[in-house]
């Protein structure tokens, strides 16, 4: 389920007798900005509190995952959250390409992020920070993939 309103130890323990199995896909987007990038059900989850909520989620059986949106945060906040996140999750990652579709996202996007050498870097990054995990991506669970045919030199 992706959401980001689930988020005590009750739902997670109800969906586990209930449901599972259930991967709980946390829609992180972005970092930084939140408040102006998200809306408030969304935004009201700050950052540090996400490594927590995963946690729970994973004590009470459920799988974990999140989706991030690469080119909205600078580079180093994007892998700072990254790695705050990675020990919390059992599935890897959805790591979708920002794409503004008009010239008001294209004001949205964090310094850098028109060039493909940005994203190019963000992906290497994600690899170093995701390879102690032994995650890797699934191609068809991804919208706007940073890993199409190879990810840490590996054929997927």
């Amino acid at each position: 389920m992706l959401t980001s309103v689930l988020r005590s130890t009750e739902a997670f323990e109800a969906l586990a007798r209930t449901v599972a199995p259930f991967v709980l896909r946390l829609t992180v987007e972005c970092f930084t900005r939140r408040p102006m990038m998200l809306k408030s059900t969304k935004a009201d989850l700050v950052p540090g509190a996400m490594p927590g909520l995963l946690a729970r989620a994973r004590r009470a059986g459920l799988e974990t995952s999140y989706t991030y949106i690469v080119g909205l945060d600078p580079l180093p906040e994007m892998v700072r959250g990254v790695t705050a996140l990675a020990e919390q999750v059992s599935a890897f990652p959805n790591f979708q390409v920002f794409q503004a579709h008009n010239v008001l996202m294209a004001g949205l996007r964090t310094a850098g992020a028109e060039s493909l050498d940005f994203y190019l870097a963000a992906r290497a990054a994600i690899e170093t920070v995701m390879r102690p995990t032994g995650l890797v991506p699934v191609g068809w669970e991804c919208y706007r993939p940073l890993w199409y045919f190879t990810y840490a030199g590996q054929a997927l």
